[in-house]
């Protein structure tokens, strides 16, 4: 196909002016979305079709020449050119294959930050990567103006059951944010999640009481303890997906967290947790009227800091029962509880870090025998 029939197969589908970017003479077309005008610039040339495509009212003609200029091709891996524009969050051009365009041979050319993508990769594990199940790149890669998405790759080296991220023996792309935002801080107690970024470090972490523990592993084989207040993980190793390692910081003893506990628990109709998960004295307290007393049988285990523990469980006849176990004594202090003698008391354990059933009048001793 000559360049004069792939111009007029294009001009089929779109209405397209002939302009000139950069000494290029190229084809323009735009359309207008609720969120800006889409622009797209057509470049044909020895029976090929080179697209730059500027999304959210983005475009900017210094960029587009670059982008044209470059001496970019797909060939099925991701292949990085650097770049440098004022005001560009981007430093890398891509090219990527064109599944859109029929029978024409096309290549998009595309604005990158050098922390979304992995050079050399196969581009289909990149577009595997920055799909909705991966970092979600694919759905605002032509927005010149967005902020990067960091791409990181992890796996979970423990068993979470019923958690937002699955043991694996293979790796999956997320945006590096969320896996030191919600998935590290916000895990169960132990369970390790390993992130790769892309840049060849590898982290390791764990959440422990309010803190992300582990180790960072420099792509020369260094290992560095990490040891962080568990909110600062994206704040403190963040630098290390964003390309400025030189800004990161791995130990830090910030402020520890107050009126919070580990939460463990089995409800009929609101769920369970067989792992602890981190939540609010608030949250935990509000729990016991809104799901533990709802049907008998549901159960709920809160823990301090210094492993201090209430368990509660909804009675046959719909009773708060409540007590605290001693298992080097085979034995549970407990009696039935009103919610607000239970609140009282998961506020001295989220406090004082100490279980106060024994306080309680009528405290009954259940062996285990």
């Amino acid at each position: 196909m000559n360049d004069a029939e792939i111009v007029e197969r294009l001009g089929r589908h779109r209405e397209m002016r002939a302009a000139t970017v950069g000494g290029h003479a190229v084809f323009v077309d735009t359309a207008a979305f609720p969120a800006g005008e889409l622009t797209t610039v057509h470049r044909v040339r020895d029976g090929r079709v080179t697209v730059v495509r500027a999304e959210s009212g983005s475009y900017r003609e210094d960029v587009a020449r670059v982008l044209l200029d470059l001496p970019l091709g797909a060939d099925g891996r991701i292949r990085a050119a650097p770049i440098d524009l004022p005001g560009l969050p981007f430093d890398r051009a891509i090219a990527l294959t064109d599944l859109s365009a029929g029978e024409v041979p096309c290549t998009v050319v595309a604005a990158v930050h050098h922390s979304e993508i992995r050079a050399g990769e196969p581009e289909r594990d990149f577009q595997a990567a920055i799909s909705s199940h991966g970092t979600g790149l694919v759905h605002h890669i032509g927005n010149w103006r967005r902020t990067p998405v960091a791409r990181a790759d992890a796996r979970l080296l423990d068993d979470w059951p019923g958690g937002i991220i699955r043991r694996s023996s293979t790796l999956h792309a997320w945006p590096a944010e969320r896996l030191l935002t919600r998935v590290a801080p916000e895990g169960p107690a132990g369970v390790r999640v390993e992130i790769h970024a892309v840049g060849g470090e590898v982290l390791v972490l764990r959440r422990e009481w309010d803190r992300g523990v582990g180790t960072l592993t420099l792509p020369d084989g260094t290992p560095t303890p990490v040891d962080l207040p568990r909110h600062e993980l994206w704040a403190r190793l963040g630098p290390v997906f964003l390309g400025d390692p030189a800004a990161l910081v791995t130990e830090h003893s910030g402020t520890p967290e107050t009126d919070v506990l580990d939460l463990r628990y089995q409800t009929e109709e609101h769920g369970w947790a067989s792992l602890p998960m981190m939540e609010t004295l608030d949250h935990c307290v509000a729990r016991l009227d809104r799901h533990i007393l709802r049907t008998p049988g549901n159960w709920a285990v809160f823990t301090s800091r210094s492993d201090a523990v209430i368990q509660v469980e909804c009675t046959a006849e719909g009773l708060l029962w409540l007590e605290t176990p001693y298992p080097e004594e085979k034995r549970s202090h407990g009696r039935v509880v009103t919610v607000e003698e239970a609140a009282a008391l998961l506020t001295t354990l989220a406090r004082e870090d100490r279980s106060a059933v024994d306080d309680l009048p009528g405290v009954e001793v259940i062996g285990w025998d």
